[in-house]
């Protein structure tokens, strides 16, 4: 019955305009991304103090994962080793896609996803349009203002790779108006499967999808003497998607946990203060001027990585307010998906200018602060707000929609999109980056299957090491103790914590920080150790590699290691000297080992603020 369905809805669709409206969506892909289609392995589109770095690493991480190391990217020791973690993966969706490219370049398989999807979501917002206006010049209208949208540019910027499956917005719900439309339990199946995908590939996406299905369908649930049967429709498509989204969610929150969650039910931990954290920095919360505001100038680096994807633009605003007069009945609901969006985009507190307002001495408490309660108690709240400004930049597109009748009125889209490119947190052209080069590194590749020490992440660690770890080890590729991944770093400290408690790497610290120029210690128990747990190599990415490594750290590794193995500006690679021991030494020193390593822990902070 669903192949029949499938095979007759493929044989009524037009696929000539389709073709169009993809040609289309690929030109205006290429164009806002230019000039990096000219060299799609050059530089990677995104911000260099964003989340960029994390993106092309979890690409790599996928491949290598089931490439080198034939397993399914899960449970990895790939970091935190020895222990491992299990990290949920983060952007599943375009991680499958780079086990099909296994040598294409990190970076051009980055731009050409980044491409691709913004390529789908003006192709499937048009799609989507199209259902809602039956106008093909309101499909085009809808497409290319999603497509051109400020949330779209920010969420390449920002580097989270899984964001740029924006498309899953107009896909869900082009399905929901269609299911609502014919009423056919077949569009009732396919809304819960884009339910699924996008919760599975994207949980914010997933989440809006799910918000903007549920205010949309209570807005249009009333059919006659057909509504319960609608009713009973929803509950099908609803039960279907959390039956298989809920056992998904606990995985992801056992991985990027926020802390324990007091033993007090649900409603209690919504409506009553247990301390809960609050997640969401200022950087991360719309400000009303925000949308409206043009050319609006970042007043800090993490602003200029962060704060984007809130301009709407006055001309979109207008053609969507020419939706509303136009066909009012079908306008409103999506008026209200964008309204909801935005009071959710103000996130936790009411904030101006970076800081919180005050009423009466009392913060001005927004709807997410009981959202992400709830959300923190089932599975994990929501750190960047704004980012609910997906489901305003689908409201306004589906407003639009219902404005635009012909091809003259259609003459107005290219200006609106022009307006937001020019209005918008973001440069001319998009921001690039490339990861730290550490080709040197590459040597050491293969020569065995030993675990690295991450000397710069055990001193420090912050964004700048971070983002030489993560490129470090794409380069060498082997398994590393720390965690370079901002905020899950520190849900996975086990590895960090087994090389902190050894003496050796504690007389190392000060040789890094150049306040020191010899190891003056014995260190046969900590050698004996790292070899038994499978060290192999100590591996330094000093500062950002635009200054060489300062003697002391050359000569001090030298004379513990031996001559560097691998050596580049401000990077090298030493092996671990093997030394005798025997095995009634090595269980007496495990033992000692593990109490250094409690005892560290205690005194080490494992949990950092959740933010993300």
């Amino acid at each position: 019955m669903l192949l029949w369905e499938l095979e007759r809805k493929l044989r009524n669709f037009s696929w000539k305009f389709a073709f169009w409206e993809l040609l289309g969506a690929f030109v205006l892909a290429l164009v806002l991304t230019w000039p990096v289609p000219m060299d799609l392995s050059g530089s990677a589109l995104g911000s260099a103090n964003a989340d960029g770095m994390k993106h092309l690493w979890t690409l790599w991480w996928m491949r290598a994962s089931v490439w080198d190391y034939g397993v399914f990217p899960f449970d990895t020791e790939l970091i935190n080793y020895p222990m491992g973690m299990e990290l949920y993966p983060i952007e599943p969706l375009n991680g499958l896609i780079s086990l099909f490219l296994p040598g294409l370049n990190l970076v051009a398989l980055s731009n050409i996803l980044a491409i691709v999807n913004m390529t789908l979501t003006g192709f499937i917002g048009a799609w989507f349009g199209r259902v809602l206006s039956g106008n093909r010049w309101g499909g085009v209208a809808a497409g290319a203002l999603l497509e051109g949208s400020s949330v779209m540019a920010f969420f390449v910027h920002v580097g989270v790779g899984e964001l740029n499956h924006l498309w899953w917005l107009p896909l869900g719900l082009g399905c929901l108006v269609k299911a609502r439309r014919t009423q056919e339990w077949w569009w009732f199946f396919v809304l819960s499967l884009s339910l699924i995908g996008a919760m599975i590939s994207c949980f914010y996406l997933g989440f809006f999808l799910a918000i903007a299905t549920l205010l949309w369908s209570i807005l249009t649930f009333w059919a006659g003497k057909n509504t319960p049967k609608l009713i009973a429709q929803y509950v099908f498509a609803a039960a279907l998607s959390i039956s298989v989204v809920m056992p998904v969610t606990q995985s992801f929150s056992t991985s990027y946990k926020s802390g324990s969650i007091p033993e007090v039910g649900l409603m209690n931990y919504i409506t009553k203060n247990y301390g809960q954290p609050v997640t969401d920095p200022p950087s991360a919360r719309l400000e009303t001027s925000h949308l409206l505001t043009p050319k609006r100038k970042a007043q800090s680096r993490e602003d200029a990585a962060y704060g984007g994807g809130r301009y709407l633009g006055l001309l979109p605003l207008l053609i969507a307010l020419g939706g509303i007069v136009r066909r009012p009945k079908e306008a409103l609901p999506w008026l209200v998906v964008g309204v909801v969006g935005v009071l959710f985009a103000y996130g936790t507190y009411y904030t101006v200018d970076g800081e919180v307002i005050k009423q009466e001495g009392r913060r001005i408490a927004m709807p997410i602060l009981w959202l992400n309660r709830a959300l923190g108690y089932l599975a994990e709240p929501l750190n960047f707000p704004v980012r609910f400004m997906a489901m305003t930049s689908v409201a306004v597109a589906a407003m639009a929609s219902l404005s635009i009748r012909n091809w003259k009125w259609a003459l107005l889209i290219p200006l609106a999109v022009i307006e937001v490119a020019w209005g918008q947190q973001l440069d001319r052209p998009w921001q690039t980056f490339q990861p730290r080069n550490a080709s040197a590194l590459e040597e050491i590749r293969g020569i065995d299957d030993l675990a690295v020490v991450d000397l710069a992440l055990i001193v420090r660690s912050d964004m700048e090491n971070r983002y030489s770890g993560l490129s470090t080890q794409i380069a060498h590729g082997k398994k590393t103790n720390v965690v370079p991944i901002e905020r899950i770093e520190f849900f996975a400290r086990d590895g960090f914590y087994f090389i902190n408690a050894m003496k050796l790497f504690q007389d190392l610290k000060p040789v890094y920080e150049n306040r020191a120029k010899t190891l003056a210690g014995e260190y046969r128990k900590d050698l004996a150790l790292l070899e038994d747990a499978g060290f192999g190599w100590i591996v330094v990415a000093y500062r950002k590699g635009n200054e060489r490594m300062p003697q002391g750290i050359i000569d001090v590794l030298g004379a513990l290691c031996g001559q560097p193995k691998a050596r580049g500006r401000g990077l090298g690679a030493w092996r671990l000297p093997q030394v005798k021991y025997t095995e009634e030494e090595l269980q007496v020193w495990k033992k000692e080992h593990e109490a250094a390593v409690l005892k560290f822990s205690r005194t080490s902070p494992g949990m950092g603020p959740p933010l993300r």
